[in-house]
């Protein structure tokens, strides 16, 4: 198994978390012998207003992090993810080891580290937890795909806050849900460039644009519903460029 990790922001509640999962254990998921899921829970020592770790905190629990995974998993069990919210840190393996066994590395690391763990050790063979508390929906993969965007712009030096136009393209099988994509674009006040059949004649696309800055929220709310309403008509949206802008 190959791990490919991703991280995305998510709503519990009326709490902010942030979800870390292992994409690549997707890909395993189904044949995987390992059949019983262990949930640690961690308390953060002195979290932000917003649940969140501190600086200061971050490195530590970093460092947990390290040693848990290489801990279960030189005894054959699977890190799939972990979540944060609401002043926790909750950290999820799939394992086919003792509770007993389980329940004295947590114990080891906890004394060692001064932070005080619990844990669920349960069975779950159709991996529930995986796929209902750490996969990503559709809009959550959506916002996926747009923090890596930002992440390339920030590192070229982009000054998020600067509005500036930005670009969408959505392609559709036919010319009639082309058509009625573009008529839904035009009513949420968005740029239309193109919209037609592309120059091989193999699908239709419809090309728009919104004057907006990079802040996630903001280029999440363009996104997510382009992203809604294009998967209605049963075409495909194909995301968003801009510009850097330094000053």
């Amino acid at each position: 198994m190959l791990d490919i990790w991703y991280t995305f922001p998510a709503t519990m509640g009326e709490d902010q978390a942030w979800i870390t999962y292992n994409h690549g254990y997707a890909e395993v998921a189904e044949a995987d012998p390992r059949h019983n899921v262990l949930r640690i829970k961690l308390p953060f020592k002195n979290p932000t207003d917003y649940g969140m770790p501190t600086n200061e905190e971050f490195p530590q629990l970093s460092a947990i992090d390290e040693t848990l995974d290489k801990r279960f998993s030189d005894l054959g069990a699977v890190y799939v993810g972990r979540v944060t919210v609401s002043g926790n840190r909750f950290f999820y393996f799939y394992v086919d080891i003792e509770e007993k066994k389980a329940a004295k590395i947590i114990e080891n690391v906890s004394v060692s580290s001064s932070y005080k763990m619990q844990y669920i050790f349960e069975h779950d063979a159709e991996k529930k937890f995986y796929w209902n508390e750490l996969y990503p929906t559709n809009d959550d993969w959506q916002v996926i795909q747009d923090l890596k965007v930002l992440d390339s712009l920030a590192e070229n030096g982009d000054i998020k806050d600067i509005k500036r136009e930005v670009m969408h393209w959505a392609y559709f099988p036919n010319e009639s849900s082309c058509n009625k994509f573009t008529g839904w674009v035009k009513s949420e006040n968005y740029t239309v460039h193109f919209s037609g059949k592309v120059e091989d004649g193999s699908y239709y696309l419809s090309k728009y644009s919104h004057v907006g800055s990079m802040n996630l929220g903001d280029i999440t709310s363009h996104t997510i519903k382009s992203n809604r309403m294009a998967e209605d008509l049963g075409g495909r949206y194909d995301g968003w460029e801009t510009s850097v802008e330094k000053e």
